[in-house]
């Protein structure tokens, strides 16, 4: 079944991830007056950790991901080092990718709704 496969938990850990950046984003642009604030960002330290070539779809165990504070240099005299037009960019493309992998999933789903309703 469509759930069960890696192709479905490679798109829904996708989605997630681009939800998590979406939400890191947002929180370093709320923050940009606050002195002092260091932006965040994510970082796959290993983003498949396990994989198993067994067969022609491998097994997906889990997709590691980490929040990293930022040591880039102050961009404003009080410390803070985000930098509003590289996080409006990062939004955007989150944005982009979340939508996308939406529409993967949608499209699979369609593809059984479309298979169920030839056979009845």
């Amino acid at each position: 079944m469509f759930y069960d496969s890696s192709k479905f938990k490679v798109l829904e850990a996708g989605v997630q991830l681009s939800w998590m950046q979406q939400q890191l984003n947002t929180q370093n642009i709320a923050n940009i007056e606050t002195a002092g604030y260091k932006s965040k960002t994510l970082s796959f330290d290993s983003v498949l950790s396990s994989v198993q070539n067994n067969s022609d779809s491998p097994k997906i165990n889990r997709i590691n991901a980490s929040i990293k504070t930022s040591d880039a240099a102050s961009k404003q005299p009080d410390g803070n080092n985000v930098d509003l037009e590289a996080e409006s960019l990062s939004l955007y493309k989150a944005y982009s990718q979340y939508s996308m992998l939406l529409g993967k999933i949608s499209g699979e789903f369609s593809k059984y709704s479309y298979v169920l309703n030839c056979n009845m």
